[in-house]
């Protein structure tokens, strides 16, 4: 039992298996364009790389930065006084080779760090490498206190074979050192920080008492502005006491120098010194402002389901409505990322899905259009077959009929000798005249349809002339009228004088004559019927009235259609139901208008109406 359970289980999964790949095989066209659009939206990701931030940084522009960060700018100019005491060196603006022991004198920077540490700071850092480069220093015993003090940080840097050059100040645990290293990027533009050995901190890390987050392609920095975007003080400012008080107190302080000489480093956001871009870095680590990112999977499923979203906008809506929507999402799109990068320091990419969505566009447009241009290839044929069978039926009641029209004629041509006979039996007289107007109603019933035959044809066109419609009214009634006899009913005529109107006579008597015709079938007998004609400014009306039983309202619509009676109207009387079919196709013909109002029990008015200019002498006016 268990082994049969398992068959059918084994059975039925691989019956899902056909299904899904016969589903995926008929539509394998628009599956394959869905892949490729996916896979273009991933190679544009996938060259998204790092430099994309350049751009980020660019468009937002200068962002507020931690107010606990001051910068100590030291100058060439600050040091004039010093060397021009000095031999050989007459005129400092000359000096050109400048190196950082170019800003060492000891009782500068035993004033400086003095003032400085008074006022009690978070931490220093000092970015300018004083070491074996300044020679031998011998401190007083205040002096060492204060360049020994904790709080101060000094860089060291390494030479060209990656051996590490400590600082003058270093203590013997070496806990007051930090490396001040600053990586270009292959382009010369510095972007990352990389983390540095466990024994060799960042100068960063020292001062903000925080480690870089792990990364062996390297964090980005997150830029926060050009130049000067942090608090910047020079040294005589400094040394005269010209800033406030507690200018300093609880903050983090680098101090660095600035010449014409001065090495500068190039950033997204142009060139910048040495101590601003670790006042960056120093920035982003306070602030936890590493740029996050996710893991390139969790991209691409994105992408998928962005992809998915638009080929079904584009597959579902028309074409401008689709565009509308995609341009919408794209901009959406630009907008979040912008903001989300912003505001959560989170990147999420803005210029992939744009290509992602503009080739979902491009592709699936052509896609669509080729369905389309199926679908009418198809419609053309489908409408070609119904053409002919629409031809073939056609010909077929056309034939029909031609063929029944000549065994009627001869039926009621018997009848009509049978009738003239003497001597008959009376029974045998009432047969015939039931058989002769059976004969009449076939023969009627036939003429019907091939007239709607005719009409429907492409080729069938009206030949307008100049008439008289009051006297068109009369020909018609004079050939109603032996009928309304026959069930004395009285038609009544109130014609309008009007002069000629161009209409084509012959239809508009079959106009008339359906309406008469119908006036007289549903008027109970003793009923009346009149007839009214007359004139407006631009057209002319013709209005039958009679007193019948009249039409229920939710039939009004239905009676102007081919085949179609009133729903009381079917066990009572006889008809076809083409009559009021004709009258208002013959009508719209012409450019008019045919209306019913009808009340049950109180009698039925149709009308119609035509324009007393046609189209044509119209345009010619214009």
């Amino acid at each position: 039992m268990l082994r049969r359970v398992q068959k059918d289980s084994l059975k039925q999964l691989l019956f899902r298996g056909e299904v899904l790949i016969r589903f995926f095989s008929r539509r394998r066209g628009f599956w394959l364009r869905c892949l490729l659009c996916w896979a273009v939206g991933c190679l544009a990701l996938s060259t998204d790389e790092t430099t994309s931030y350049d751009q980020r940084f660019q468009l937002r522009g200068d962002q507020k930065v931690s107010n606990q960060i001051v910068l100590i700018t030291i100058r060439q100019s600050d040091f004039a006084g010093v060397y021009n005491e000095r031999a050989g060196f007459m005129d400092i603006s000359e000096a050109t080779d400048i190196t950082d022991s170019f800003f060492w004198d000891k009782k500068i920077w035993d004033a400086l760090l003095t003032k400085v540490l008074k006022q009690n700071p978070q931490s220093v850092g000092v970015t300018l490498y004083f070491g074996d480069n300044i020679g031998a220093v011998r401190l007083t015993q205040s002096e060492q206190q204060v360049f020994f003090d904790p709080r101060i940080v000094w860089a060291s840097t390494t030479n060209s074979l990656e051996r590490v050059l400590t600082p003058a100040f270093t203590n013997r645990e070496h806990s007051n050192l930090g490396t001040n290293e600053l990586r270009r990027d292959e382009d010369g533009v510095v972007r990352r920080v990389f983390p540095q050995r466990s024994d060799m901190p960042h100068l960063v890390e020292k001062i903000t008492g925080k480690s870089f987050p792990t990364s062996q392609a390297g964090l980005p920095i997150n830029f926060r502005g050009s130049n000067h975007a942090f608090v910047q003080y020079n040294l005589s400012e400094i040394l005269f006491d010209e800033i406030p008080a507690n200018t300093f107190k609880g903050k983090i302080i680098l101090i660095g120098a600035e010449t014409s000489a001065t090495p500068t480093y190039l950033t997204p956001l142009g060139t910048m010194s040495r101590t601003e871009i670790l006042a960056h870095m120093t920035d982003t680590t306070l602030g936890n402002k590493w740029i996050k990112r996710l893991n390139f999977f969790w991209y691409a499923v994105g992408f998928l389901v962005l992809m998915g979203f638009a080929v079904f906008i584009i597959t579902t809506y028309p074409q401008s409505v689709a565009l509308f929507f995609i341009l919408w999402i794209a901009t959406l799109l630009a907008a979040l990322s912008a903001w989300v990068f912003d505001s959560f320091y989170f990147w999420s990419p803005a210029f992939a899905p744009f290509v992602l969505l503009a080739t979902t566009w491009t592709i699936f447009i052509g896609y669509q259009a080729t369905k389309i241009e199926r679908r009418n290839f198809a419609l053309q044929q489908e409408q070609q077959y119904l053409a002919e069978l629409e031809q073939l039926k056609n010909n077929f009641v056309s034939l029909i009929s031609h063929d029944l029209k000549t065994p009627i004629a001869k039926i009621q041509a018997i009848v009509d000798r049978l009738m003239t006979q003497e001597n008959q039996d009376p029974d045998l007289q009432t047969d015939l005249r039931s058989l002769r107007t059976y004969g009449d109603e076939l023969n009627r019933y036939i003429q019907s349809i091939l007239k709607v035959l005719r009409v429907e044809s492409r080729e069938f066109k009206i030949h307008k002339e100049v008439a008289d419609i009051n006297e068109v009214i009369e020909e018609a009634l004079l050939t109603l009228r032996p009928l309304a006899r026959e069930k004395g009913i009285q038609i009544q005529t109130s014609l309008e004088p009007m002069f000629s109107v161009e209409f084509d006579t012959t239809l508009i008597k079959e106009v008339i004559i359906n309406l008469v015709e119908n006036a007289i079938k549903y008027t109970p007998p003793q009923g009346h019927i009149e007839v009214i004609s007359h004139e407006s400014e631009d057209s002319v009306h013709v209005i039958v009235k009679d007193t019948g039983d009249g039409i229920k309202p939710e039939d009004l619509d239905k009676v102007w259609g081919k085949f179609t009676r009133g729903s009381d109207q079917d066990m009572k009387t006889k008809g076809h139901g083409l009559g009021l079919y004709l009258v208002k196709y013959f009508i719209e013909l012409h450019g008019g208008r045919a209306a019913m109002e009808s009340k049950v029990g109180q009698g039925t008015t149709v009308s119609f109406t035509l324009p007393l200019e046609s189209e044509n002498e119209t345009e010619e006016m214009i």
